[in-house]
């Protein structure tokens, strides 16, 4: 569907319409920024990833009114037709960027947003870091995209991994927003708003807590003091169960490109290389490197 027919058959993007504006940032949707003479809306047309994810829209729309409702989330205007796409209130503000991490007040303005996250109940939505890398690898075979060198040894690790887990009952069985990177929280310079729910579901706090380190080049250090600001204490157990979930992270960050590969083969709206960052992250998986 294009942007121009979703505008004029929702009456809050038609009436008194004035602009339309690419809002860039994002590899996998399609987001814009509606102007009309009232407001300003955030229209996302939604790629089809969540099919090969078994995640309905539907819930993803549930999980936003909530977050909403508890004030860390735009509020949903539209969805009627989720499956296709949300309008959404466009917020004031200006997405986090690494230098932000420099700042204590926004360190914890972070790590208080995850833990309201993660005390989300009464939501039977469930995404853990491992239906994500299962449903990726399944997406990509489905594209019959070539499987990058090294990809079966990492995933037999993963497996191993997982089967650790499994006996983390209160550590693992969280509801996560599990995109949870910078490009995903606005700052309005009171406080932070989370965006992009499409991922969440219930999994592992410790897969939520690797992914802006492991995206922002976070030292030994830092990740020992990012775990401490949540948790209240650090200890090495819980230091070597993050070093397992960013490698898991990591792994998860290959597949996604696989299956992003195939999924927009032939398009031309996005020219993001997605298989050769497959093959990028694994080549820093193997020399030990847990970070993008």
């Amino acid at each position: 569907m294009k942007v121009e027919e979703i505008i004029r058959q929702v009456p809050e993007l038609s009436n008194e319409f004035l602009s339309l504006e690419n809002l860039r940032g994002g590899l996998c949707n399609q987001t814009y920024k509606v102007q009309t003479k009232q407001c300003t809306y955030v229209l996302r047309i939604n790629s089809r990833q969540n099919e090969y994810l078994n995640l309905t829209r539907c819930s993803e729309v549930e999980v936003m009114k909530k977050a909403n409702h508890e004030g860390f989330a735009p509020k949903v205007i539209h969805s009627n037709n989720p499956e296709q796409f949300i309008v959404t209130e466009f917020l004031e503000g200006r997405i986090l960027e690494k230098n932000d991490l420099k700042s204590d007040n926004i360190k914890g303005m972070i790590i208080d947003r995850l833990k309201q996250i993660h005390r989300i109940e009464g939501q039977s939505r469930t995404c853990t870091p491992y239906d994500l890398i299962h449903g990726y690898l399944k997406g990509a075979d489905k594209f019959q995209v070539k499987h990058p060198d090294g990809l079966n040894q990492i995933l037999h690790r993963v497996e191993k991994i997982a089967h650790k887990r499994k006996s983390d009952k209160e550590y693992n069985n969280k509801f996560c927003h599990n995109d949870s990177f910078l490009c995903n929280m606005i700052y309005t310079g009171q406080q932070l708003q989370i965006i992009d729910w499409e991922l969440s579901g219930i999994g592992d706090v410790f897969f939520e807590l690797t992914l802006i380190p492991f995206t922002n080049q976070f030292s030994e250090a830092d990740e020992r003091e990012w775990l401490k600001l949540y948790f209240g204490y650090f200890d090495e157990e819980m230091f070597q169960i993050f070093q397992d979930m960013k490698f898991v992270a990591m792994v998860r960050e290959v597949v996604w490109g696989m299956f992003y590969s195939g999924l927009t083969k032939g398009e031309s709206h996005n020219d993001f290389d997605y298989y050769n960052f497959s093959k990028y992250c694994i080549q820093r998986i193997e020399h030990g490197i847990y970070q993008i």
